[in-house]
Order: C-alpha cells, then structure tokens, then sequence
C-alpha cells in the first residue's frame, strides 16, 4: 500500500506541473542543437492593416543530417525574431548553431542563432612531405559535432532546466528557501521524467526526499 501510495503521489504532482507549464518545458522537452551552412537568404516585408512584418526565406545545408539542403521560413516578431535578426546581417557561406524548440502547435522554432566558429589546423601537427617532396597541407579539425557530444549536450540543456523547474515548484508559495539538495533530488525527478526513466528511490523520487528538504508552506 505504501508503495501505491507514492505512486499516485508521483503521479499527481507530475500531472499538476505539466498542467501549470507555462514555460513549455515538458511539453517540448528538450531543444534541439542544428549546425547549417547558409546558402541563401530571401528578406521580405509583408505588409500588414496595423503596418508591417519581415520574413527571411532560408536555403541552408543542414550539416547535421547528411549535409541536406532544406528551407525555412523565419518571421521577425514571436520566439523566432532572434533568429530574423541573425539572419538579416548573416551571409552565404556563414556556419551557425541553430537551438530548435518544438512550439506549441508542433512547429520548430528557430530561437537562437550562434555563428560557429571555423575550423583551424591543428598547431601540433607537423606537416608530412608528400610524393614531389612537398609538405602536406595539415587537415583541418571538424567544428561539427558528433552524435555523443550533441547528446551530452540535450542531457544538460534537459539538466539545467530541470533544476530550474524544481527551484519553482519547491519556492512556489515557500515561507523557507527549499535546500539545496532538495532542489537537485527533485530536478532529478523530473529529467528522469523527460528521458522516460524510472528515478530510483535513493537518489531523485518523491519518496527519497526528507520531510524537512521541502519548504514550509503552511
């Protein structure tokens, strides 16, 4: 019965947070890291009864799927006006970090652009004599990312938000500053969550925690 009990109790609090998710955070999830190559960009203003909006039509080879070409429509106003702003100043040829979140209606939005940097020769590497006796040019190092580091990646954007979720929840209403490692042992909850694995009891369910790490809201 104890073990029923904590479950249902688990089972509420998580559906009373994802029923409050203002932030989108597990409805999203996680976002998403795209490396791409621009290759063209089309401005457009549209016009508008209240004035008027930009667009930028996007022709890029997206680097982390096979070196595809794809398109995308990117608006000046809402989540993607970073995005347009990058854009509107970016030039062919340019690599760039796209973070991709999922909206509400299940579109991508393009929230952030970073130029990425370009890849350099190793300094170390030493330069081999080739068949007419000249030196080889060194090769230069990837930028892109592996298939392992952008996983890491999604488990600490899954990690940091996760943390930020558990500090809301734990000070929502709190007359106490919730401990530390109350913060982490629910953050622990909820990305295990988000990754569809089961927290152990000792180190991020509900029933692991102490009575005295959550705040007093009485």
């Amino acid at each position: 019965m104890g073990d029923m009990a904590e479950d249902l109790e688990h089972r509420e609090i998580m559906d009373n947070i994802i029923a409050n998710d203002t932030s989108g955070f597990f409805r999203k999830k996680f976002k998403e890291i795209m490396n791409i190559t621009i290759l063209s960009i089309d401005i457009k203003t549209v016009p508008t009864a209240k004035g008027s909006y930009q667009t930028a039509d996007v022709a890029y080879k997206n680097n982390s799927f096979q070196g595809k070409v794809e398109g995308k429509k990117v608006m000046s106003f809402g989540a993607t006006k970073d995005s347009f702003a990058t854009l509107a100043q970016a030039q062919p040829g340019q690599t760039y970090e796209v973070t991709i979140v999922k909206n509400d209606k299940g579109y991508n939005d393009w929230v952030s652009m970073a130029q990425a940097v370009p890849g350099a020769a190793s300094p170390t590497a030493t330069p081999q004599a080739g068949a007419a006796g000249k030196p080889a040019a060194a090769s230069p190092r990837s930028t892109y990312e592996t298939p392992e580091e952008r996983a890491q990646r999604q488990v600490l954007i899954v990690r940091q938000s996760s943390l930020s979720c558990a500090a809301t929840v734990l000070t929502a209403g709190a007359k106490t500053p919730p401990s530390a490692q109350a913060v982490v042992d629910l953050a622990k909850v909820f990305e295990a969550y988000v990754f569809g694995a089961e927290a152990s009891t000792d180190d991020g369910s509900i029933g692991a925690m102490q009575s005295d790490e959550f705040p007093d809201v009485s």
